[in-house]
């Protein structure tokens, strides 16, 4: 955690400077045209995504909560936004959103969970969560593949490769867990094929690390697998999260009062999922620069260039911007009130 908050400064100072340059870039030779499309903006619709962008942490707050509830009976939503709010400035802030599960353990522990058990639930979301990404995304795929993929040809290369390497931590995990002579092969054969090629550094570490992840998630999923309802009620959460996140583009293009219509909301939620399958590849902080650079070339066919951009910006901030900004100050306000206590209970 210590490591994390020393590297915030660098990290958003690496946010702020590759946006500037994407956005440089894409505005140079627009700024006109996309400055009059953004500042006749629908300051209601704005409102509207915004409260969707809140709304979208809300629902991970309630999955927080629904999961802590499993150890903590008294757990209760305040907590649980609480810990999504921290969650996404971490992830926002830190390469590849690597810092966003150890800030969340930070705060369960501050709010009265131990380290083993919080561990436990970030797990079962996790693995809640991707299953039910990766089965929303292939279902987007198989409805529009055609489509996209006469249209986007060389991106869609990229979205399918994302879609693979998001495919197979889940099911890679559940194979290795049920097999055991996958597990046999890649401790053995897999690993030395790694060190040969270089791409792995220290055999013995990565096969600990293999197996304290094989360890955990196969208990979990036992776990999961008495609990049924509960997985229900936790995948149906999981499309609301990702359809809210999915639909903003298209409400950037109401506010923005570019032509859209209710038959094209499905082509958006699409491209939104495709946006996101690329962004695993980008492991600069909040995968920035290249999420609008991906946002505008994915767009433009459906919105035109300008258009996109404009849309890029507006859907940026409030997905992105506003959210690790509130989530900045959740988390200030916080480490001030958990300080406090621990203070006065000394």
């Amino acid at each position: 955690m210590k490591k994390i908050l020393k590297n915030t400064a660098l990290n958003i100072f690496l946010i702020l400077g590759f946006t500037c340059f994407v956005l440089w870039l894409m505005l140079k030779d627009n700024f006109q045209e996309v400055s009059t499309i953004l500042l006749h903006a629908k300051v209601g619709w704005i409102f509207f995504i915004v409260a969707i962008a809140v709304a979208y942490q809300a629902v991970i707050g309630i999955i927080l909560t629904v999961l802590a509830k499993m150890n903590k009976p008294d757990y209760h939503f305040g907590s649980g936004l609480i810990n999504a709010m921290v969650a996404s400035f971490f992830h926002g802030v830190t390469p590849s959103a690597s810092g966003g599960q150890f800030a969340q353990v930070y705060v369960f522990r501050k709010q009265g969970i131990p380290i083993s058990e919080s561990a436990g639930i970030l797990w079962m979301d996790f693995i809640l969560y991707q299953a039910t990404m990766v089965g929303l995304v292939l279902l987007l795929l198989i409805l529009r593949f055609g489509y996209f993929y006469s249209h986007f040809s060389s991106l869609f290369i990229l979205v399918l490769v994302g879609f693979f390497i998001n495919s197979l931590v889940i099911v890679g995990l559940w194979v290795v867990a049920r097999f055991p002579f996958l597990y046999r092969w890649l401790t053995t054969s897999g690993i030395h094929l790694g060190v040969k090629l270089h791409l792995i550094k220290d055999k013995e570490k990565t096969i600990h690390n293999l197996n304290m992840q094989l360890e955990r998630f196969g208990h979990e999923t036992k776990r999961l697998s008495t609990h049924r309802p509960l997985i229900l009620t936790c995948i149906a959460l999981n499309l609301v999260r990702l359809l809210l996140y999915y639909c903003i583009p298209f409400f950037c293009a109401l506010a923005l009062e570019i032509p859209v219509s209710l038959s094209m909301l499905l082509d958006i939620v699409a491209l939104a999922s495709f946006v996101s399958m690329i962004n695993a590849f980008i492991p600069i902080p909040g995968a920035s620069g290249g999420t609008e650079a991906t946002f505008v070339l994915m767009f433009s066919n459906l919105f035109g260039q300008i258009r996109a951009t404009s849309c890029m910006i507006l859907w940026r901030f409030a997905s992105y911007y506003l959210i690790m900004l509130l989530g900045g100050i959740v988390f200030i306000i916080f480490k001030l009130v958990a300080g406090h206590k621990e203070k006065s209970a000394v």
